[in-house]
């Protein structure tokens, strides 16, 4: 009996936090799934489209561009800033000199704001007056002076490139993980005669598989809404080359004002996130 007592206080716990997530995500997702199914301006009336506009968006090379970017950030964050970030903690887990300080400048970049990120790598690729070009300009390398920004090659690269700074958080939840490790694993691959390379591979590694998860849903979950570094840096630009699906959203909605298009773009982002996280969180039960 006090043992249902107690599972029902429990629960009384969890009801602010499920009314919150009833009022700001499950009506906010029906209604978009609503609206999706419509045409819409945003003033006048509302049109049944049915399937229409998920129709033109699969159907639309914008979008298509917008999902191929979005998934080449979601790339990015698995083969470049992840094992970044486990690379930064392993070096950290061994404290070397200056170890405090260095984790703490690595993670300052976590609280600053990304539109001030966004701006401050604007200008570092500015064409004209660009830290980048001025710095090649200064050693000699004035030929190889573009514009970063707005070359099809080197745009998205670029907008990519402001990420690593973020590494901090990665690595911190990486140093997490490491901290529980027991030192007499340690120990004992010492006195097998196990050197630093060979205790990170043999014992590091093997026990890091549920920060490495977490860390892959976080990050993938960041570059599936992020949507400052396109818009501040690029624009989208040259030639939708750097619009993502969160830019192509805004733009169907505030300057096409296609409001069903962007619900139904919306709805299919929010699709893509859930399979990525259903299939990570998969992976780590069977991990467990």
């Amino acid at each position: 009996m006090q043992k249902l007592k107690r599972q029902e206080h429990a629960f009384l716990y969890t009801v602010p936090a499920l009314i919150m997530t009833l009022i700001f995500f499950v009506i906010p997702l029906c209604y978009l799934i609503y609206v999706s199914f419509y045409k819409w301006n945003g003033l006048g009336p509302m049109e049944f489209k049915g399937f229409g506009n998920y129709s033109y968006i699969f159907r639309n090379a914008n979008f298509h561009k917008a999902l191929r970017v979005t998934l080449i950030w979601v790339a990015s964050a698995l083969l470049l800033h992840i094992p970044f970030g486990l690379l930064l903690s392993l070096m950290l887990n061994r404290k070397p000199k200056g170890w405090k300080f260095l984790r703490v400048m690595y993670f300052i970049p976590n609280v600053i704001s990304t539109t001030a990120v966004a701006f401050m790598w604007y200008f570092i690729y500015h064409a004209d007056m660009g830290l980048l070009n001025a710095l090649l300009r200064a050693v000699g390398l004035g030929r190889y002076a573009v514009a970063w920004l707005g070359n099809t090659q080197t745009a998205l690269p670029c907008n990519l490139v402001p990420f690593v700074l973020y590494v901090g958080l990665t690595s911190i939840i990486f140093l997490t993980q490491l901290s529980t490790i027991d030192s007499e694993l340690y120990e004992a691959a010492e006195m097998d005669g196990a050197d630093g390379l060979r205790k990170d591979w043999y014992i590091c590694l093997p026990l890091l598989k549920p920060a490495v998860l977490t860390n892959v849903m976080l990050n993938c979950a960041f570059c599936l809404r992020t949507f400052e570094y396109p818009f501040l840096m690029t624009s989208g630009g040259p030639s939708n080359s750097t619009t993502n699906l969160a830019l192509y959203i805004y733009r169907e909605m505030m300057s096409a004002n296609r409001y069903g298009v962007s619900m139904a773009s919306g709805f299919v982002t929010i699709l893509l996130g859930a399979i990525l996280m259903a299939t990570i969180t998969r992976l780590q039960k069977e991990g467990a």
